[in-house]
């Protein structure tokens, strides 16, 4: 990359982070176009969603009520909701096209959710919740990446402080990866990209592609973490049971549980 590159890349990082983590994602067309593709793009995802189905079902775990950080358009609503057919939930996110979405994809089930409006970048973002409530899960996909890793620490603090005795959480994240793994999550996205392009009539040269998402606004805001150092901040922060369950490349899904109760939720 040239010297007026570098910089360029750098004055649009500093922008990123001044402004709020994730603030791409009020986009109408970023939104949308993640939507339209990420079951193509996400690596193994069948294998992941039957996994959280099953930790979220496992020891006779009961979830009554639960929360969805950065809920986006409610794909991790969805798979708590038809593990625990009688669940009740609270949505959380900022991104208004998210919203918009999520009032569409689960309209067949509008009884059982409910989205609040939140920014997780201040802890102020617990005040737009229901009062007093205590939730049996809570879950969040592919959001806290989006933020410094000092918030990160303080929002899993907030998070175990949410809980029921018992209760878990799940976070389904894009994190850091080094050695031969650095590189690799990227390389894959940008093949399903340019194999989903070339289903379309007038479709992009593959290294336009490439580029369009090596430059895309949304990677400004990334702010990744590996998995074994935020599993460590889950225990500092006092979850017990924390547990690698899933990684690929830059894709993971780890969590624990918040001490007391019978250790299967629901109090």
């Amino acid at each position: 990359m040239s010297a007026e590159g570098t910089t360029a890349k750098a004055a649009a990082g500093a922008a990123a982070r001044r402004r709020s983590p994730g603030a791409a994602w009020q986009k109408p067309d970023l939104a949308a176009a993640f939507l339209d593709e990420y079951r193509k793009l996400i690596p193994a995802l069948d294998i992941q969603e039957r996994l959280i189905s099953t930790l979220l079902t496992r020891e006779g775990r009961a979830i009554d009520r639960f929360l969805d950080l950065g809920a986006g358009a409610g794909a991790f609503t969805r798979l708590v909701m038809e593990a625990h057919p009688d669940s009740t939930g609270v949505l959380l996110d900022f991104s208004e096209p998210m919203i918009v979405a999520a009032e569409q994809r689960l309209a067949g089930t509008r009884s059982r959710w409910e989205y609040v409006r939140g920014d997780l970048s201040a802890p102020a973002w617990r005040d737009a919740l229901p009062a007093g409530e205590r939730y049996d899960a809570i879950v969040s996909g592919f959001c806290i990446h989006h933020l410094p890793d000092e918030r990160k620490r303080s929002l899993y603090e907030e998070v175990l402080e949410l809980l029921q005795p018992g209760g878990i959480f799940l976070n389904w994240e894009h994190v850091a990866a080094e050695g031969m793994a650095e590189g690799m999550f990227e390389e894959f996205m940008i093949e399903r990209l340019v194999e989903a392009e070339q289903q379309r009539e007038s479709a992009r040269p593959a290294e336009e592609v490439a580029r369009a998402y090596r430059e895309r606004e949304a990677a400004d805001d990334d702010i990744l973490t590996d998995s074994l150092t935020q599993c460590g901040w889950l225990r500092e922060a006092g979850f017990e049971r924390v547990e690698l369950f899933f990684q690929l490349p830059e894709l993971a899904l780890f969590g624990g549980a918040r001490p007391g109760g019978n250790g299967r939720g629901g109090g």
